[in-house]
C-alpha cells in the first residue's frame, strides 16, 4: 500500500535541488509515496530520535539508469517495511484527473496500475481538494497530473477501494 510520509528532505542529483522547499512553512510536506520504490532504508540517528529515517527512492524504478533520490522522513522504518508489505486492494485504480490540469476544467476517469504511481504531493493552492499524482507509463514516460482527491483519498483507495474509511463495531 502506499505509503503517507512526513518529508523533511527530497534531493536527488539531477539537480541538486531540495524538493521540500524552504517555503514550506513547518520545514516539511505530507507526500503519499510508492513504497516499491524504496531502497536502502535506514534510521537516519540512532543518537536522538529513532523515529526518523532516510532511504533511497526512485521516482523511475523501470530504469534505473536516471538514479534516485535521497528522503528523509519522519517516519520509523518500521512503517515503511509495513507499507511495503502490505498489499493494495486492487491491482487497479481509478483516479478522476482534471482535463489539462486545471482545476476549473471537469475531470475524467483515469485508470492506472497502482505500480506505476510514483508518488502524489498536495503542494498547490487547494490541498485538501486536490494534489499532483506523478506516474510513469513505461520507462522515460513521466507524467503529471492533478487529481480531484487528496493524498489521503489515494491513499484510502488503494487500501479499501474507497475514499471513505469506514468502521464499524458491534457489541453484545
Amino acid at each position: 500500500m502506499y505509503k503517507i510520509c512526513t518529508v523533511t528532505n527530497w534531493s536527488d542529483s539531477r539537480d541538486s535541488t531540495r524538493r521540500i522547499a524552504p517555503a514550506d512553512v513547518s520545514g516539511s510536506r505530507q507526500i503519499l509515496l510508492n513504497p516499491n520504490r524504496f531502497s536502502d532504508i535506514k534510521v537516519r540517528d540512532l543518537t536522538l530520535v529513532t523515529s526518523k529515517s532516510i532511504f533511497k527512492f526512485f521516482d523511475n524504478h523501470l530504469d534505473r539508469r536516471e538514479g534516485y533520490s535521497v528522503v528523509k522522513a519522519d517516519d520509523p522504518v518500521v512503517s515503511l517495511i509495513t507499507a511495503a508489505d502490505t498489499a493494495f486492494h486492487s491491482n487497479m485504480i481509478t483516479l478522476p484527473i482534471h482535463k489539462n490540469n486545471n482545476p476549473d476544467n471537469a475531470t475524467v476517469d483515469h485508470t492506472m496500475n497502482v505500480d506505476c504511481i510514483a508518488y502524489a504531493d498536495s503542494y498547490n493552492p487547494d490541498p485538501t481538494n486536490h494534489c499532483w499524482v506523478v506516474y510513469y507509463n513505461a520507462a522515460f514516460k513521466r507524467r503529471e497530473v492533478l487529481t480531484s482527491y487528496n493524498i489521503d483519498q489515494i491513499a484510502d483507495i488503494a487500501e479499501t477501494g474507497s475514499t471513505t474509511t469506514t468502521t464499524t463495531s458491534t457489541t453484545e
